[in-house]
């Protein structure tokens, strides 16, 4: 339309140039009319106010000929077409044809195109139940934004320009195709909320047309992925209750398959079925129909029918649209098996077959894994351990299933004993199974626990072997020592020997590349070979690759103290003693393979050393005893366990413990001897232990229980009153926790709270006589330095202390604002828990087994890191946290638990949660109070 105005422009012109020139006022006439229409044209869009503008500046100058009227016809009959405001036969023609394959058509295209690549880039995971319509994560969509934002502004224009809206009809055919190409496009981008919207809109406003069916199943579709799955299913039974004749195709088509997405992405897979069973006879393709047919294998896998899975299977095979898909299907019906099935041995055949197949150089890990499920059914454990072990070997992309393979593996070699090796293998299963994995917190909880476990028993296990080697005399030892020695040695000839033969392969390669005449030409024209610069630089290669550089010397061959001579060269006496001066240097080596003492150096021998082992081995014992039977329930083991450890040990340090452990677990119906027996060793080897008291009194820890609170909630009586001024109360009730004979360490608050008391029920010199018994009595109580502050001030009034803390509180104040102003709080970023301990006071070692020990049970994916303060102070670093809520939930049940947090680190260490942000700040001010007062005021308020 603009090239037409600026014909009709260029025509005027032309006109113009017939004109006289002496008409200098037409001239300017046309100039200014020219810019008029261009501005008429800007302010309003019907392009014939532009033509009849023209035909009146012809008509006034008289330039109105038959040409020119021609033109002004025909033009003014095909912009009278591009009006929306009149519903004709030659508008609606124009605007269907300009619509469809104008603006429709092109953003279909982009959409198709984006659809496309979004097939490409997308990767099913086959380990879990497919489902039918898999529309990518973010990252995979972010590849096809460009496609659907063209689909959407191509639908969007077309919509714009050409609705023919009469009498509550569009006229124009692809209006609501370009509202519905928006709605898919916003759909493929995961924009389901604008999605929803355009869709909504095409079944209101074209509520006559079929296209209104069309939109309502594309509407389920964003309600299935937006979670929504109630509202999906009610859309759908109301278009399955239409008749076949009122659905388009599109509906007839899909009908089907958006229920199964629904029923499976809602996990009701039984629901599935009848729907996946019934699109495969709809007119779908192929690939689809290979889906399918994937899918309902899965359930019936799931389901244990071998039979109809195999079926489907198979015919997922056959079709082999996508190879990974048939591939899986391949591995899968490996996982069919039975034992008492006739396909076993074909079955292992395909599948060592397609190790060699080089397409599946990327999927060898699950070749391996099926193999060794076939074997764990032939009840060949050795043959599955292998495979496994092969296949967390050569697994390279997949994390998952290498997750998978080492954590079957690593059980099947700690039922076989093997904990060294199961340790290793937990250890690869925990660093490699994803977060994202089914119950990942559940698995990673139980195999971190079995790790723990393993590497106890590993300890026993290699100690137990270390002390049996002990007992040898050193010449057998020695023996040992040098067949390892002689493993070794051959191991280094033969790679020595293959890398030669490589060097030697490549160096004849490149000689017979370089001479013209090939091998047969090398030493050619009967030269002695010395005179023949090939025959020497082959020589030369054939050296340099058996040998390396060597310098020109005697006895060269023995300048690598390492290498070791081959039997097709002989040596003298000077040789054997240079290699006997070797051997002996080496002797007393821990580093080099070729020493003996390199494998002699952890056997024990010394009375020290074998009572250090049988002590490592006790621990390992005592901890493995422990996770058997708190960790997995696992009684009748931890029995077993605990059971070894009394038969191996005396006078141990956790003897008493075992002991107990054991009478705890004995039944006293069925195992009353054992159980006896173990109460005994108590009572007579530890009479005055709350073990003995325990085992002669079962209510024994009950009535401590009550003693216990007893103190507790007397002390809130006691200390409310107090604080309430009733210190006739507070004084009673004082008096009564401290006439009871039992100890407890509340006694000496009691004594504080006695002597204020009576300073202001009585003369003050009765708070300093209890103040001083307090010092006296409880010399390490926490109140005690209050009460020396008191005592040395004595001769004050109280209000002086009160205006002292008075003060105090003035400090502390002006440092919590220093500390809001110096942290922030984001209840959302990443949390830490640091305990603050004095190094000189409390061992920062054992406080950090304590949680390691703690986390074990609570979280065990936490990292525990120490790091140095200041001057002796140590920080024990707990995270990470994903959140504030996090952080202080473990904070909580971290310092009630009197295990890894008792008295003394109590009083000598402080706790925080503490933010990611604020980490850094706090290490470089090193303010520990400041920090306390912020963290009281923002998190435990």
């Amino acid at each position: 339309m603009d090239l037409l105005i600026l014909f009709l422009t260029f025509n005027q012109l032309n006109t113009q140039f017939y004109m006289s020139k002496s008409k200098l006022s037409i001239n300017s006439h046309i100039k200014s009319n020219f810019f008029g229409k261009i501005k008429i044209f800007l302010q309003d869009y019907s392009l014939q106010v532009v033509l009849l503008e023209h035909y009146r500046f012809m008509r006034k100058f008289r330039l109105v000929s038959f040409r020119n009227w021609t033109l002004l016809i025909f033009a003014l009959i095909i912009l009278s077409s591009c009006s929306t405001k009149k519903n004709t036969f030659t508008r609606r023609t124009y605007h269907n044809l300009t619509a469809h394959y104008n603006g429709w058509w092109n953003g279909n295209e982009s959409l198709k195109s984006g659809i496309s690549r979004l097939d490409n880039n997308i990767s099913d995971d086959f380990t879990k139940t497919l489902v039918v319509f898999n529309y990518g994560n973010e990252s995979q969509v972010s590849s096809i934004l460009s496609d659907m934002d063209r689909a959407i502004e191509k639908g969007s224009l077309t919509a714009q320009r050409h609705s023919m809206w009469f009498k509550n009809r569009e006229h124009c055919n692809w209006i609501d195709d370009s509202y519905m190409l928006i709605g898919k496009a916003n759909f493929f981008k995961q924009k389901y909320t604008s999605s929803r919207q355009s869709f909504n809109f095409v079944i209101s406003r074209y509520y006559y047309n079929k296209i209104k069916y069309d939109a309502q199943l594309w509407l389920a579709k964003t309600f299935i992925e937006s979670g929504n799955f109630q509202k999906a299913e009610t859309l759908l039974d109301e278009l399955s209750m239409l008749f076949d004749d009122e659905l388009t195709p599109f509906v007839q088509k899909n009908l089907d398959l958006v229920y199964a997405d629904l029923f499976l992405k809602s996990k009701q897979t039984e629901k599935a079925k009848p729907y996946l069973e019934s699109a495969l006879d709809l007119p779908i393709d192929r690939k689809t129909i290979a889906r399918i047919s994937y899918i309902l294998a899965q359930i019936y896998q799931s389901e244990d029918q071998p039979g109809t899975a195999t079926t489907y299977y198979q015919k997922v095979i056959k079709l082999n649209t996508n190879y990974r898909m048939a591939f899986n299907a391949k591995i899968n019906l490996a996982f069919l098996y039975t034992k008492n099935s006739d396909d076993g041995l074909n079955l292992r055949k395909n599948l060592i077959k397609m190790l060699k197949d080089s397409k599946n150089k990327n999927y060898l890990d699950q070749i391996y894994y099926a193999l060794a499920d076939i074997d764990l059914k032939d009840n060949d454990s050795l043959g599955a351990i292998s495979n496994l072990r092969a296949a967390v070997k050569s697994s390279t992309e997949n994390q998952t299933q290498k997750a998978i393979a080492s954590l079957k593996a690593a059980d099947l070699l700690f039922d076989i004993k093997r904990f060294t090796l199961a340790n290793n293998y937990y250890d690869t299963a925990l660093q490699q199974l994803p977060y994202n994995y089914e119950n990942y917190n559940q698995i990673s909880k139980e195999t971190a626990t079995y790790k723990d476990l393993s590497r106890h028993l590993s300890i026993v296990e290699q100690h137990d072997s270390l002390l049996i080697l002990g007992r040898l005399p050193e010449h057998k030892l020695n023996a040992l020592a040098d067949s390892l020695i002689a493993i070794v040695r051959e191991a280094e000839i033969q790679i020595r020997d293959d890398e030669f033969a490589k060097q030697q392969s490549i160096a004849m390669g490149n000689q017979m590349r370089n001479s013209p005449g090939g091998m047969g030409m090398a030493t050619g024209g009967g030269q002695w070979y010395f005179y023949n610069p090939q025959a020497r630089s082959m020589g030369y290669t054939e050296f340099i690759a058996k040998w390396g550089n060597r310098a020109l010397a005697d006895n060269w061959r023995l300048s690598n103290k390492q290498a070791v001579i081959t039997n097709n060269f002989s040596f003298d006496e000077d040789d054997q003693q240079i290699e006997n001066t070797n051997d002996s240097l080496r002797s007393s080596s821990t580093t080099d393979p070729l020493s003996r003492n390199y494998y002699l150096k952890d056997i024990p021998r010394t009375n020290e050393q074998i009572a250090n082992a049988i002590e490592q081995i006790a621990d390992a014992l005592y901890q493995a005893g422990f996770i058997y039977k708190e960790d997995l329930k696992l009684n009748e083991r931890a029995k077993l366990v605990f059971e070894d450890f009394a038969q191996r040990t005396e006078n141990h340090s956790k003897q008493l413990q075992v002991y107990f452990q054991l009478y705890q677990l004995y039944d006293e119906n069925t195992q009353s001897e054992q159980k006896n027996k173990y109460k005994n060793l108590i009572i007579n080897n530890y009479p005055d232990t709350d073990y003995a008291k325990l085992v002669q009194d079962p209510n024994y820890y009950r009535e401590m229980e009550k003693k216990k609170n007893y103190f507790i909630d007397q002390y809130k009586r006691t200390y409310q009153a107090f604080e309430k001024e009733q210190y006739l109360i507070s004084l009673h009730h004082a008096n009564q926790a401290l006439d009871n004979t039992d100890n407890h360490p509340l006694k000496a608050n009691f004594l504080y709270i006695k002597a204020l008391s009576m300073a202001q029920t009585s003369i003050i010199d009765s708070m300093y006589v209890n103040l001083e018994n307090l010092v006296l009595l409880y010399p390490d109580a926490e109140i005690t330095p209050q009460a020396k502050n008191i005592l040395e001030n004595r001769g004050k009034t109280l209000e002086t202390f009160e205006i002292a803390d008075n003060e105090s509180n003035k400090m502390l104040d002006e440092m919590l604002n220093e500390a809001l102003a110096l942290y922030t709080t984001n209840p959302s970023s990443q949390h830490f828990v640091i305990t603050i301990l004095d190094a000189e006071k409390i061992n920062v070692s054992a406080i950090q087994v304590r949680m390691q020990d703690f986390n074990k049970k609570q979280a065990p994916n936490l990292n525990i890191t120490t790091y140095p303060l200041m001057d002796q102070k140590q920080v024990i670093s707990i995270g990470e946290f994903r959140t504030q809520l996090d952080a202080m939930n473990y904070f909580n049940s971290f310092i009630s638990d009197s295990y890894v947090f008792p008295s003394v680190l109590r009083n000598d260490s402080k706790t925080f949660v503490i933010s990611a942000e604020n980490y850094s700040i706090f290490f470089n001010d090193k303010d520990i109070i400041k920090y306390e007062l912020f963290f009281k005021e923002k998190y435990k308020h």
